[in-house]
């Protein structure tokens, strides 16, 4: 007998079934769409923040390049060249301010890139030195069109630093393990003003030695190993060795012949007037001689003097820098042997004077004296009667070796393999972070 009641039942479980398949294949796919476009979403993220990070990068990198300017002046960015970088650099990484992609509308694809320098917000507001860049990509729907074709957008915000300034450290003895690495002797007394460190790399128990009268004092003194003698100042030893801060700094390139001009003072001396550039046969110069060194803005070869092969020496006689150029200079010694005559010394007297200055500006700022990083050969450096030196001396791989008499002014930075202090007098390192090594900032703070 037909059961019009119990067929009527059955039809009726089977059309509710047939809703429930419906309605789960359309949240099983809508679950699939917003996984896979979730995934897309997530890659989209990781290339946005790696474009921002980069882009962030580039700007602090011309940051770094235009710091001097920016510090003297209080521009944050120079004629937007850093900001320039940010927007090439996250294009180059496929992010390109206002770029539309893929043939799709401009609500889909549009891609904003926005550079505060400096930052806008964060805890680097207003300040100097600072790049922020907030890139916001709008992500297209693909399979989850099916809740709507809003794009969705990804934002990525990264903050970086560009920044150049002293170390801090108005010492630097790079060598690892030598005895005595720093010695101070013979009554002089080693002065580092400014308020920077005294760093000494050597883990020898006697890394610094300061005896025969001689002292050093500094605010403060960083040593691997131990010393002996009297040292002024905070002592703190066992410290992590300082890696040389200008290891980064390429040698100066080969510039073009430079001149020396020769004129009879009489009674055997004679005044070299010296323009920047290439010189082999540096002249050696005595008491009742004068040498005047021609400045950077001089000739194209920027203030260098690049000693190729023979050295230079000076015992007593007046050296100076021609008054009618600008922009310091800087003595680059490349050795052609490993003869101690290739080195340079200076040696002042009451009879005459010494006052030389570094370059201002370009990537060798602050430097004054230069030897080749592979050279063995002591530099010396005496002063006596008016004796002025401005900047770095250089000698990553030979000894500085400086004396005074009376009080000079001798440097604003050493950095050596080994240092001796001698004589009976004060040598003042006069510590500034315009006229020393710069230390190199540019990283992401954000």
């Amino acid at each position: 007998m037909f059961d019009l009641k119990n067929t009527a039942a059955k039809t009726s479980r089977r059309g509710t079934v047939a809703v429930l398949v419906a309605v789960s294949i359309t949240l099983l796919l809508g679950m699939v769409a917003l996984t896979l476009d979730g995934g897309l979403l997530q890659d989209n993220k990781r290339r946005v923040q790696n474009a921002a990070d980069g882009a962030a990068i580039a700007a602090a990198n011309t940051i770094f390049k235009n710091y001097p300017t920016i510090a003297s002046t209080g521009t944050a960015d120079p004629g937007g060249q850093a900001a320039a970088a940010a927007l090439n650099s996250a294009s180059e990484n496929g992010f390109a301010d206002n770029a539309v992609g893929g043939g799709l509308p401009p609500n889909l694809a549009e891609t904003s890139v926005v550079v505060h320098i400096p930052p806008l917000s964060g805890p680097f507001t207003g300040t100097i030195g600072y790049a922020e860049v907030i890139i916001t990509f709008k992500q297209p729907r693909y399979f989850s069109t099916i809740w709507g074709s809003t794009a969705t957008p990804v934002e990525a915000r990264a903050v970086a630093k560009g920044f150049w300034g002293g170390t801090g450290k108005g010492v630097i003895v790079l060598d690892p393990v030598a005895k005595q690495a720093l010695s101070s002797t013979g009554g002089a007394a080693g002065i580092v003003t400014g308020g920077a460190a005294v760093v000494v790399d050597s883990n020898n128990i006697d890394a610094a030695s300061a005896s025969g009268g001689g002292t050093f004092t500094a605010d403060n003194f960083l040593i691997t190993g131990g010393y002996t003698g009297v040292f002024n100042g905070v002592m703190t030893t066992g410290v992590l060795p300082t890696p040389d801060p200008l290891a980064y700094l390429p040698v100066p390139p080969v510039p073009e012949n430079g001149t020396i001009t020769k004129k009879n003072l009489g009674k055997g001396n004679h005044q070299y007037v010296l323009t920047p550039g290439r010189h082999t046969a540096m002249p050696r110069v005595n008491v009742g001689d004068v040498v005047i060194f021609k400045q950077a803005s001089h000739n194209a070869n920027g203030g260098i003097y690049y000693i190729d092969g023979g050295g230079w020496s000076s015992t007593g006689a007046t050296i100076k820098m021609d008054s009618t150029t600008s922009g310091g200079v800087m003595l680059y010694n490349h050795p052609n042997s490993s003869a101690q005559s290739e080195s340079i010394g200076i040696t002042g007297n009451s009879a005459g004077s010494v006052n030389l200055s570094a370059l201002t500006s370009g990537p060798y700022a602050g430097l004054l004296m230069w030897q080749d990083r592979t050279a063995t050969q002591s530099m010396s450096i005496a002063g006596q009667g008016s004796f002025d030196l401005t900047g770095i001396f250089y000698t990553a791989n030979a000894n500085l070796a400086v004396s005074g008499n009376g009080v000079a002014i001798i440097g604003s930075q050493y950095i050596s393999r080994t240092l001796t202090l001698s004589g009976n007098g004060a040598v003042n390192i006069n510590y500034t972070d315009q006229g020393t090594a710069r230390k190199r900032e540019v990283r992401l703070v954000e």
